[in-house]
């Protein structure tokens, strides 16, 4: 209890001290509306900021000394008692405009605080868990100061720099000691000089940031003290590190450093800011909606929780759906809900209609064997982000959609610009279409997965076809779709591309048969004879933007066929066989190796040498060399 009552104790002085503080800080401020103040008026306004700075940095140490008593380390007691003596004797500015003066007990009461609590802990009379509460009170005061603070030393460093009567004597005419050993004379000789002031693990160093005035700006710049090469404890294996204070015209170089002292004392705190308070009702209805959720929804736990959070966005008219809310309002109304309930059935049903893509909903699909709440993090940014970047360009190229037959206008032309994602998406997305299939087309086996078909969005079917790439591309996820088999029924497998509107089947043993890769090369070559023609460039005409020669064709069409193979088929399968499908017989009859220029009938590279821009070689034009794993 004694404890509770120090602790109260030094809430309300810093509160008084905090609230006298802004009232004086309010009127200095306001001295700025109509204007500049006079020379002589921003000469007296700078040893006023530097009296508030210099009291304000004070306050700050003690909260700093109070942070590390909490977590357990050794109690600064002496440091406590010190503390009352140095705040006792801070030049208050009792001089400022009538009204707003700062009564020295005022600061007398939170040194006699201070000093009080640091005995008491000493003595471990009481526990320390209340002092987390009380600093971010404290924190939250002090912290109201400094915004107020920076903001008079905004309008205040303006009007110095426009002032022509205000030089950096001027500014520099309030001197104080630096914990009573230092002079401002001999503190700037100390930060001059090499390696500076040393203070804790970091060497203190005065900079004069440029300006385009004749006024000395500075700063204080801290460096850790293993990384300054004139310093003792010099270490070539450590790096850098560098912490900057403000710039200004107008502090003392010991308010300067006391900033920095604050900064280095603060930078390590072990009390995050706390989480914000939860709305009492929402930790009261949040059990019975999520058993709702999971049993009318078919929500999982987890799923369930996220949906319950939307929900409650929404019912407070937050979130990304409260555009909403006047609509739920009247929903609520007619079903005889309360709002939240409406919204909870609202979420609930736009996500078992596929409306909704939960986060939770790809863990539960994709990311079953990741461990780490950062792994997990990052697969579903990589999903959600691919997804939408298909869906984009879907949206681009196609024009209008049709809810029903899930078909964009344009669907035709995704084949002619086929980049392995966007036109298997769009056939797939369409075989979900089940309200224009019957059970015949659909196929007796997958008539059950008709509830399945109607939950496939645009949004939705795009984070398969993502999830696909990244399991494709070996980033360690699983990729479950209930739909996989129906789509290979149709010829439409993830892996197995449609490339240059060719789909794809393979054969029992192989992804893809070398019959295919060989049509899916012949197409290319119809392609890329129709870009050369398409894309010459005057006055020759012989050669397009990206180099291509008429002599390339058939060696820039076989690496981008490899290209899109990797694309499509993934990078695990292209480092396993990109190299046997380079050497396949059909590109040079007769046997041997097509890749070896003593074969010429069909080998893309008769008549090219490496100099060429589009020769065939894994390693050249965005062709990875296979690692043959």
């Amino acid at each position: 209890m004694a404890l509770a009552k120090f602790i109260s104790k030094i809430v309300q002085s810093i509160t008084k001290t905090t609230f006298q503080f802004n009232k004086t800080l309010d009127v200095l401020i306001d001295r700025f509306k109509e204007g500049c103040p006079t020379t002589k008026e921003l000469e007296s306004l700078v040893q006023q900021k530097n009296q508030i700075n210099g009291a304000l940095n004070q306050i700050n140490q003690k909260i700093a000394t109070l942070n590390k008593v909490a977590q357990g380390s050794e109690v600064a007691v002496e440091a406590l008692k010190a503390g009352k003596t140095v705040i006792k004797q801070l030049p208050i500015p009792s001089s400022v405009p009538p009204g707003v003066g700062l009564p020295l007990s005022v600061t007398n009461n939170l040194a006699d605080s201070l000093d009080n609590l640091g005995t008491l802990i000493d003595k471990e009379e009481a526990s320390l868990e209340s002092i987390p509460e009380a600093l971010e009170l404290i924190s939250n005061d002090v912290g109201e100061v400094i915004t107020k603070l920076n903001e008079f030393d905004v309008v205040l460093n303006g009007c110095i720099e426009k002032d022509p009567n205000i030089t950096s004597d001027n500014l520099n005419a309030t001197t104080f000691e630096l914990e009573g050993v230092l002079s401002e004379a001999e503190l700037e000789e100390l930060l001059n000089t090499p390696p500076g002031l040393l203070y804790g693990d970091y060497y203190l160093r005065l900079s004069f940031p440029p300006t385009d005035t004749s006024l000395i700006k500075k700063q204080i710049i801290a460096q850790n003290k293993e990384s300054v090469i004139d310093g003792d404890f010099y270490n070539e294996n450590i790096p850098v590190e560098k912490l900057l204070g403000d710039e200004s015209f107008s502090s003392s170089n010991v308010v300067l450093v006391d900033e920095m002292k604050w900064l280095i004392d603060t930078k390590d705190l072990i009390f995050p800011p706390p989480e914000p308070q939860e709305d009492p009702l929402k930790a009261i209805y949040r059990e019975n909606q999520i058993i709702i959720l999971m049993s009318l929804f078919g929500a999982n736990r987890e799923e369930a929780e996220e949906l319950y959070e939307l929900a409650w966005e929404l019912s407070q008219n937050k979130g990304p759906t409260a555009f909403y809310y006047d609509q739920l309002v009247q929903e609520a109304f007619d079903n005889s809900r309360n709002i939240l309930e409406q919204a909870v059935a609202n979420e609930g049903y736009e996500w078992q209609q596929g409306d909704r893509v939960l986060d939770s909903t790809i863990k539960r699909l994709f990311l079953a064997d990741l461990t780490t709440d950062q792994a997990i993090t990052s697969q579903i940014s990589h999903i959600r982000r691919t997804a939408e970047n298909i869906l984009e360009k879907a949206k681009d190229e196609g024009g209008s959609y049709n809810p029903t037959s899930k078909r964009w206008d344009n669907d035709g032309a995704f084949g002619s610009a086929n980049d392995g994602r966007l036109y298997p998406y769009s056939e797939r997305l369409a075989l979900t279409a089940e309200t224009q299939f019957n059970d015949a087309t659909i196929g007796n086996d997958f008539i059950s997965l008709r509830p399945e078909m109607a939950k496939r969005k645009p949004l939705f079917q795009a984070i398969f076809e993502a999830a696909n790439l990244r399991f494709l591309a070996g980033a360690g996820i699983n990729f479950n779709d209930p739909l996989k088999d129906y789509f290979l029924s149709k010829n439409q497998g993830y892996n197995q591309p449609i490339i240059n509107e060719i789909p794809i089947s393979g054969n029992a043993n192989e992804v893809i048969t070398s019959d295919e890769i060989r049509d899916i090369w012949q197409s290319e070559i119809n392609i890329a004879t129709d870009y050369y023609f398409n894309n010459l460039i005057p006055p020759n005409n012989d050669e397009t933007n990206n180099g291509l020669t008429f002599d390339q064709i058939n060696a820039y069409s076989k690496t981008k066929i490899l290209i899109k193979l990797k694309n499509v088929l993934g990078i695990n399968w292209y480092n396993a066989n990109a190299q046997a499908a380079s050497e396949l017989p059909f590109w040079s009859p007769g046997g041997g190796n097509p890749n070896s220029s003593s074969y010429n009938q069909n080998n893309v590279n008769a008549g090219l040498t490496t100099a060429d821009k589009w020769y065939f070689e894994f390693g050249r034009n965005g062709l990875p060399v296979p690692t043959g794993l």
